[in-house]
């Protein structure tokens, strides 16, 4: 991993300052404010003694920008900083690929598989965390720092004067991005397996349903083939049943036609012989009424006995002929409902030799409607268990998305180091410390604050200094809260910082005198507080 190390200024012009501090106002500054800062002591009842100040220090904290997926994540080089990143854990696939496999082979077993593990996929096992050590995910801190990384200047090597150790060095920094492609992978293999979950489950269903509808293609033809060899029989057996009930329904017809034939007959020699009579009945009314106009007693009886007896012959006839025509009537009845019965008979024995074909068409018919049922089941409990592993998947890809977001939307090339100065000053009072940072800021003109001169408390350089970034002051006195709680790593920042106490430097004095007396020419100090403040530094220097 190629690094290019840079340096952030402590100070930034304001508007209208424009140009940057010089050094040694820089220096002056923070020594003005450390001094104003320090606690004088006194009190009414217990009087304290006033604070020293054991170190003044030039701090440098450590921030790695890290190119990630066309952006920057930023690592805090003291590691006080760390992300949390929280992942669904879904339950176990390898278990049910396991049983899939051996459930996969018989329609049955799959099918009691499928429904068995319907809801396999739709609850989550639980909450998993993965800690990024370092990480800066803070998004007004992350803002502010590449605001500061904007103004950055690139040095050669490392800054050999930072007192402070790099916890978060090169390595730590690479198992970082190590864990974090190790996760990236771990969820890209969580989609890949998913997928292909889904894509077995579908294909086995797939060659089950082409099992099944090739099974149900092979029923069908080999119950048409049952159904056309017994249709080939029944139609041979049919065909010599009609022969033999037309046979019985001609030789029924033909008797019944026969006596109606010869009832028809005699039917129309009484007839005839009716029509005779009633012709000569009145040939006897005319010959009775020509005796009695002859006045032929005897010959009008002869007559009237003639008549007589042949209108009793004529109502005998009369009679004989309605029993014909009912004899007719009921053999003809008769032959109907014998040609009926023999054709319901018929019809009834042709029936019978279809039951079998029924039974094939309905047994064919239920295997198809299990068939389709098992088919339509398969589809749908895959459909259920694919769409929760859809779900999944799509949960999955929403944790690559953001995993792929993380750190801020700047691509940075190269790996950088940057070092972010601040002072670091510590003050003591019998065996108590106390320790202040004075973090990167934004350097005020005297112009800049005219508005409200009436309202400052004496030393207005107060006002010359204005924090660059809330979060990066809270950062670094997340430093100092380490420093107050971790008892050991106080007593190693102490001790470094000891060893680079600015106090202690005779340049460094002289810088920060020189550097006081620019303040008070800007107007930052009166004469008072300059004479005062030069008067703390020559006895530092004692």
């Amino acid at each position: 991993m190629d690094v290019i190390n840079v340096a952030f200024p402590f100070t930034l012009p304001s508007k209208d300052r424009k140009i940057p501090l010089k050094e040694r106002i820089e220096l002056a500054a923070i020594f003005s404010l450390a001094e104003l800062t320090r606690d004088k002591g006194g009190g009414l009842i217990s009087k304290k003694p006033a604070e020293t100040i054991l170190f003044i220090s030039k701090v440098y904290y450590p921030l790695w920008f890290i190119p990630w997926k066309r952006r920057t994540l930023i690592f805090d080089g003291f590691n006080m900083n760390s992300h949390t990143i929280s992942f669904d854990i879904f339950p176990d696939t390898n278990i049910f690929i396991q049983e899939m496999k051996g459930s996969s082979s018989k329609l049955e077993t799959y099918s009691a598989f499928l429904s068995h593990n319907l809801d396999y996929f739709k609850k989550i096992s639980g909450r998993g965390r993965k800690v990024i050590k370092g990480l800066i995910m803070d998004s007004n801190l992350m803002e502010d720092l590449f605001s500061l990384f904007r103004r950055a200047k690139r040095i050669k090597e490392p800054l050999e004067k930072i007192p402070l150790p790099l916890i978060m060095d090169r390595s730590a920094v690479k198992n970082s991005i190590k864990e974090l492609q190790n996760f990236e992978r771990a969820l890209e293999e969580d989609v890949k397996r998913l997928n292909r979950i889904a894509e077995i489950l579908m294909k086995t269903t797939q060659r089950h349903i082409e099992a099944v509808t090739a099974e149900i293609e092979k029923i069908k033809k080999q119950s048409e083939i049952k159904i056309d060899n017994l249709m080939s029989r029944i139609a041979k057996k049919t065909e010599e049943t009609r022969k033999a009930y037309d046979k019985k329904i001609v030789e029924v017809t033909r008797d019944a036609n026969q006596k109606i034939q010869e009832l028809s007959e005699e039917h129309a020699k009484l007839q005839a012989s009716r029509d005779h009579l009633k012709d000569y009945v009145e040939q006897c009314k005319n010959e009775i009424s020509a005796a009695q106009d002859k006045k032929d007693k005897k010959q009008e009886e002869y007559w009237r006995q003639e008549l007589g007896s042949s209108r009793r012959r004529f109502l005998e006839i009369g009679k004989m002929l309605k029993e014909i025509e009912e004899k007719i009537k009921e053999i003809s009845s008769s032959r109907d409902l014998e040609i009926s019965r023999l054709k319901s008979e018929y019809a009834s024995k042709t029936e019978e030799y279809m039951t079998e074909v029924r039974k094939i068409e309905a047994a064919y018919e239920a295997k198809i409607k299990i068939s389709h049922e098992a088919t339509e089941s398969l589809e749908r409990l895959t459909s259920q268990i694919v769409g929760q592993i859809n779900k999944l998947i799509e949960t999955r890809n929403l944790a690559l998305k953001d995993l792929r977001e993380l750190g801020y939307p700047v691509y940075k090339r190269k790996a950088t180091l940057a070092y972010m100065p601040f002072f670091l000053v510590c003050y003591g009072r019998d065996l108590e410390k106390r320790y202040v940072i004075f973090p990167p800021s934004v350097a005020n003109t005297m112009d800049g604050v005219s508005k409200i001169k009436s309202a400052l408390l004496p030393y207005a350089v107060r006002s010359m200094l204005q924090e660059y970034s809330l979060s990066i002051t809270n950062l670094l006195n997340g430093f100092v809260k380490l420093i107050n709680q971790d008892s050991i790593f106080e007593d190693k920042i102490f001790k470094m910082c000891m060893k680079s106490n600015l106090l202690k430097h005779k340049t460094f004095r002289e810088n920060v005198e020189r550097g006081l007396r620019d303040l008070a020419k800007e107007g930052w100090l009166s004469k008072e507080e300059l004479q005062t403040l030069i008067s703390r530094l020559e006895e530092i220097g004692r």
